[in-house]
C-alpha cells in the first residue's frame, strides 16, 4: 500500500512526538527535553529522551531512536505503512492510497486486516442475525447496554463449522492467513473449520486499539469446551504482553494516575460501564513482568481487586511480587465472599465499588490477613514463616527508603526489632535472584526474541563523536571550520565516515543539517542509534555549558571542535608512529636500511608538535 509523499509529509508535520509518545510513556520535562522509562527494555532509571525541537526520541540504554513513525513501528510492532496509518488516524488525516489490493500489504498488515474482518463479522452476527439474538440476550442479562456492546466490539460466532471460513473466502481471504491468527483449524484431511463456534465473542485490542485476538464465552450446554477459550499465540498476539481493556482505559489511567486490575472480560466491562474507566483485566492469566512494564508506562499506582472465590484472582494476587519488583505501588481491594466485580457492581452500585477501592489495604496487610485466614499465625513456627515471607516480599521493592518504611510497619505490627527484620531483609535481597525469584515462567510468559534489547552499537571514538555534536549544534559555522582540512577518510569509525559524507551532502544541498533526514538515510540500526546518541549528547553538552554561564555559539564551541580535531589528528599520527617503529625494528633485524623509517619518525614528531601548537583561528 503506497501512500503519496505529500500525505506522508502532512502526517509528520501534524504529529507532535512528545504528545504522541506521552500517550504510552510517562514523560517528565528535564531541560529542553523530556525523560521517561524506556518502553523497549526493562529499566529502573529513566534513560529514554524525547526532543520536541528535533522531533526525535532516543534511549541511552538500548540505543533505539528515531522519529514518531519509527517509534510507532517499534512500539506497536508494525510496518511502515501501518505506523503512518496510526499517526494519520490520530491527526484526522485521511489516507488515499495509490494501491488498495490486499496482496500489496505486508504480512503484519494482512494479519491485522484479517482480525478486523473477523471482529466485524462477529459483531454483524450478534446484531443482525436471528441466531445472534440468543447471544445478545446473554449480554443483556449481564447488564451491557447497546452502547457498551458497540464500544467493546462484542460479537457472536455462529454454530456452523465453516461459517467464518466461507465468509472470509468471499472477501478473498485465504484459510492459510486465517490459520496464522488462530481463527481456523485443520482437520486430518487438511480442510479448515472455524475455531470459535456458538460463542459470545470478546475482541482483545492492542494498546493502539487494533483487534489482535478473541476471548470466547460458552453459551450452549452441549458445548464441551471450557467456559472460556482464547486465541492462541500468533505473530500479532502475545498474551503475556497484553492487558484486556487497556486501549479503552489508558487515558483515564493517566488522568487518575492509578489503575484498577480485575480478572475477567465481563468484570471489566461491567465496572467500566458503571463509570470506573481506569480499569484493566488480566483475563484469568497470571500477571507477567511484561504486563507490569506496560502498566508502568501510564501509572505507578495499582489496585488489585481481590475475589476470594476465584482461582484466577488468586493467581493474580501472586503477581504482587512482580508489581513490587517493577517499582510500582500496589494495594488490594477485597470484595465480599461470593462476589466478583461484575456481580458486586450490579448489586451494590458503582459508589460501593469505589468505596472498596478507597479502602484498599497495603500488600503487607493483605498478605498478613491471608496468613491469618490460613491459620499460619497459630504457632510460633507459623508466625516466623509468615513474617519471613512478608520480609521477602518487601525485599522485592527496588526503593531502599520505601523498603525501610515497610520494615518499620511490620516490626510495629508484630512487636519485633527493626534490626532483626533488616538483617532478614539483607539476606532476602541477596538471595532474591536465586532462591526467592518468581516462579519459573511458562513458555507463553517468556518474552519472545524480538522483545530483547538490540545489541549496543559500537561507540564512536570520543573525538569523532564530539565533532558531530558540534556539527549538529551549529552546522553553518562548524562544517566549514571542521572540514576545512579534514576529509571523511580521516575518520577511523565506518559510521563516522558515512556520517561525514552525509553531513557534507546535506549541507551542500540544504545549507544546514537536519538530524531527521540523517536518521532516515542511515544505512542500518547501528548508524541510526549513533546518530540519535549524537543528537542527545549535544543537549547534555548544552546543559553543562549553560550551568557555567557559557553559550554554545560563542568561542567555546570552536574550542570544543578544535580540541576534537587535534585529538583525531594526534591519534592518527600516533598509530602511524607505532607502525613506523615496528618497521624500524624489523629493518634492523633483517639488515635492511632503517633510515627511511627514521626519517618518517622525525616527520611525525614534528607534526605532533605542530598539532599541539594549533591555536583557534576562525574563518
Amino acid at each position: 500500500m503506497r501512500i503519496p509523499q505529500e500525505t506522508i509529509d502532512q502526517i509528520r508535520a501534524a504529529t507532535d512526538i512528545v504528545e504522541f509518545i506521552g500517550t504510552v510513556v510517562r514523560l517528565k520535562k528535564r531541560g529542553k527535553d523530556y525523560l521517561g522509562l524506556c518502553p523497549f527494555h526493562n529499566e529502573k532509571t529513566p534513560s529514554f529522551s524525547v526532543s520536541p525541537s528535533k522531533q526525535l526520541f532516543y534511549c541511552f540504554g538500548c540505543h533505539r531512536g528515531g522519529d514518531a513513525v519509527k517509534f510507532a513501528m517499534e512500539f506497536y510492532k508494525t510496518g511502515y505503512v501501518e505506523a503512518l496509518e496510526t499517526l494519520a488516524e490520530r491527526a484526522h488525516i485521511p489516507i488515499t492510497r495509490t494501491e488498495e489490493a490486499f496482496e500489496s500489504a505486508n504480512e503484519t498488515e494482512k494479519l491485522h486486516s484479517v482480525m478486523a474482518f473477523a471482529a466485524r463479522f462477529f459483531y454483524h452476527n450478534l446484531t443482525k442475525t436471528s441466531e445472534g439474538e440468543f447471544a445478545m440476550e446473554y449480554f443483556r442479562k449481564r447488564g451491557f447496554t447497546p452502547q457498551t456492546v458497540t464500544a467493546f466490539g462484542l460479537g457472536y460466532s455462529m454454530k456452523g463449522w465453516e461459517t467464518l471460513v466461507r465468509a472470509a473466502e468471499s472477501e478473498g481471504i485465504d484459510t492459510e492467513t486465517l490459520a496464522k491468527v488462530g481463527l481456523v483449524r485443520r482437520r486430518d484431511d487438511g480442510t479448515a473449520y472455524d475455531t470459535f463456534r456458538g460463542r459470545a465473542m470478546f475482541p482483545i485490542f492492542s494498546t493502539a486499539g487494533r483487534v489482535i485476538a478473541f476471548g470466547a464465552r460458552k453459551l450452549y450446554e452441549d458445548d464441551n469446551l471450557g467456559k472460556y477459550i482464547n486465541s492462541s499465540e500468533t505473530p500479532v498476539y502475545h498474551k503475556s504482553r497484553v492487558l484486556y481493556g487497556l486501549s479503552h482505559a489508558k487515558e483515564s489511567i493517566r488522568q487518575k494516575d492509578s489503575v484498577v486490575m480485575v480478572e475477567g472480560y465481563a468484570d471489566l466491562i461491567s465496572v467500566f460501564q458503571a463509570g470506573v474507566k481506569n480499569i484493566v483485566a488480566s483475563s484469568g492469566t497470571a500477571l507477567t513482568s511484561e504486563q507490569v512494564q506496560l502498566i508502568a508506562r501510564y501509572t505507578k499506582n495499582v489496585t488489585l481487586v481481590y475475589d476470594a472465590d476465584s482461582a484466577g484472582a488468586n493467581a493474580m494476587m501472586r503477581g504482587v511480587d512482580l508489581v513490587l519488583e517493577g517499582g510500582l505501588d500496589v494495594r488490594v481491594a477485597q470484595l465480599p465472599e461470593g462476589e466478583d466485580p461484575d456481580s458486586f457492581v450490579r448489586k451494590e452500585g458503582v459508589e460501593a465499588f469505589e468505596d472498596r477501592l478507597k479502602k484498599a489495604i497495603s500488600f503487607v496487610e493483605f498478605k498478613a490477613e491471608e496468613f491469618r485466614r490460613a491459620g499460619t499465625f497459630e504457632t510460633p513456627e507459623g508466625r516466623t514463616a509468615a513474617v519471613r515471607a512478608l520480609v521477602q516480599t518487601i525485599g522485592r521493592i527496588p526503593d531502599p527508603i520505601k523498603r525501610a518504611f515497610f520494615i518499620k510497619e511490620v516490626a510495629a505490627k508484630y512487636d519485633l526489632y527493626e534490626s532483626t527484620l533488616m538483617g532478614e531483609l539483607e539476606k532476602s535481597t541477596r538471595r532474591v535472584p536465586e532462591k526467592f525469584a518468581a516462579p519459573v515462567k511458562t513458555e507463553a510468559e517468556t518474552p519472545p526474541p524480538e522483545t530483547a534489547a538490540p545489541p549496543v552499537p559500537a561507540e564512536l571514538p570520543i573525538e569523532e563523536r564530539d565533532l558531530f555534536i558540534a556539527v549538529v549544534e551549529d552546522p553553518k559555522e562548524m562544517i566549514p571550520f571542521i572540514f576545512r582540512d579534514l576529509q571523511p577518510s580521516d575518520f577511523s569509525h565506518p559510521v563516522s565516515r558515512h556520517l561525514a559524507v552525509a553531513v557534507l551532502n546535506e549541507f551542500d544541498e540544504h545549507g544546514t543539517v537536519d538530524v531527521k533526514r540523517l536518521m532516515q538515510s542511515a544505512p542500518d540500526e547501528t548508524a541510526r542509534g549513533i546518530i540519535g546518541s549524537i543528537s542527545f549528547n549535544r543537549y547534555e553538552l548544552s546543559e553543562r555549558w549553560n550551568d557555567i554561564g557559557a553559550k554554545l555559539n560563542d568561542s567555546r564551541l570552536y574550542e570544543f571542535a578544535l580540541g576534537a580535531i587535534k585529538t583525531l589528528r594526534r591519534k592518527k599520527l600516533e598509530k602511524e608512529l607505532t607502525d613506523v617503529r615496528a618497521a624500524m625494528k624489523h629493518a634492523a633485524a633483517s639488515g635492511a636500511d632503517p633510515l627511511p623509517h627514521l626519517k618518517r619518525q622525525q616527520e611525525i614528531f614534528a607534526r605532533l608538535k605542530e598539532i599541539d601548537a594549533l591555536k583557534l583561528m576562525k574563518g
